[in-house]
């Protein structure tokens, strides 16, 4: 039987408080997960540990030659992520992303490499995505009061806001950065879990792993020889009800939903996830989980997929290569005497996944 180690860092926990929940355009990677995942039989010993790490659990399995390296290996993993929380984290006001969020307007500062390259890779994937992706809304963020209970903004506030969003607007030149706008500010939700996962996948095999599950609220990433398994995919309706099954061979996947987070104002009730293009919350259809090698692509496609629609997701994602997708739809079936409307759910998916997916309830459609 493997160790078991369950430990929690206070620190994180008390200063992040929903640091991995804020979803914006930039994503929740969380809500899709029902159950563990099966257990893959490895070689070595395997430790397996639950802390909370950037406000949200994080549970690992690390396989190594030993108990010892698979307990070093864990540790090298945590701290890895810690080292990403310290720069990326808008939730304390020491980190590295925050220090360029409180720049003035037009004052290079000069960034770390690290940073450097999640900002790069952050853009590309806006761009890529023709902007259904960016994490520079923090505008946006404040004026709905994501943080703070939920507004509803008018049009007119909604469009003077938008010409301070987007990632155009952090000007990049070598080494150092400035913003273009007053209000820019750059939030990592949508992003900042993958770079993390990724960052602890490399650090857990460099420390001698030879193979390791993570979930990070939610979002799963597989690294090393023979690892994957099966993970069931919860109703956007109802998360603690599987619906589905996946099999996951290696890689990442990340679920977006507006099932965990709803807001209500002005006698309007909405979702968390917002169009950076329009400045209005994105239209709620169910999730969308999208499969990919990293977990920085597979953090940001998945908000960017939900906020594209179902259909176009599924188009656009089946242009990609390495990247899969798989859309849960709830539509309304039919309508009752009653005040409610049924609704049934339908799960369609890019080619990649055809022979991956299984149902788990019969009341789901699966559309090859």
């Amino acid at each position: 039987m493997p160790a078991v180690i369950r430990s929690r860092r206070v620190s994180w926990c008390v200063r992040l408080a929903g640091c991995a929940q804020l979803a914006i355009a930039l994503g929740t990677a969380g809500c899709a997960r029902v159950g563990p995942p099966a257990r893959q039989k490895m070689p070595g010993q395997t430790v397996e540990r639950v802390v909370v790490a950037m406000g949200t659990s994080l549970q690992i399995q690390v396989t190594a030659p030993t108990r010892m390296q698979a307990l070093q290996a864990s540790e090298a993993g945590l701290r890895a992520i810690e080292v990403v929380d310290a720069r990326l984290s808008t939730w304390r006001e020491d980190s590295e992303l925050s220090r360029l969020n409180r720049a003035l307007v037009g004052s290079s500062i000069t960034l770390s490499g690290a940073l450097l390259r999640d900002l790069a890779t952050a853009r590309r994937w806006s761009r890529a995505t023709g902007g259904a992706f960016d994490p520079g809304i923090g505008a946006l963020v404040d004026l709905y009061g994501l943080r703070t209970g939920g507004t509803w903004p008018s049009d007119q506030d909604v469009w003077a806001c938008l010409p301070h969003c987007g990632m155009q607007e952090l000007h990049v030149i070598r080494t150092s950065a400035s913003r273009r706008m007053a209000r820019l500010r750059i939030e990592e939700g949508g992003f900042g879990k993958g770079v993390g996962l990724d960052a602890a996948g490399r650090a857990v095999l460099a420390a001698g792993a030879t193979a390791a599950t993570f979930d990070f609220g939610g979002q799963v990433l597989s690294v090393g020889g023979r690892v994957g398994g099966d993970h069931n995919l919860a109703d956007p309706r109802a998360r603690d009800r599987a619906v589905v099954r996946v099999h996951l061979r290696h890689g990442s996947f990340a679920t977006t939903a507006n099932s965990e987070r709803r807001l209500q104002a002005a006698g309007r009730d909405f979702g968390h996830i917002l169009d950076p293009r329009t400045g209005r919350p994105a239209a709620d259809f169910g999730s969308v989980t999208v499969f990919a090698d990293s977990a920085f692509a597979a953090d940001c496609l998945s908000t960017a997929l939900f906020v594209m629609g179902p259909v176009a997701a599924l188009v656009w994602a089946e242009q990609q290569d390495g990247i899969e997708a798989l859309v849960l739809e709830s539509t309304v079936a039919e309508m009752t005497g009653s005040e409610h409307a049924l609704t049934q759910l339908t799960a369609r998916m890019t080619s990649g996944l055809r022979d991956q997916v299984t149902a788990l309830v019969p009341d789901i459609t699966i559309l090859q």
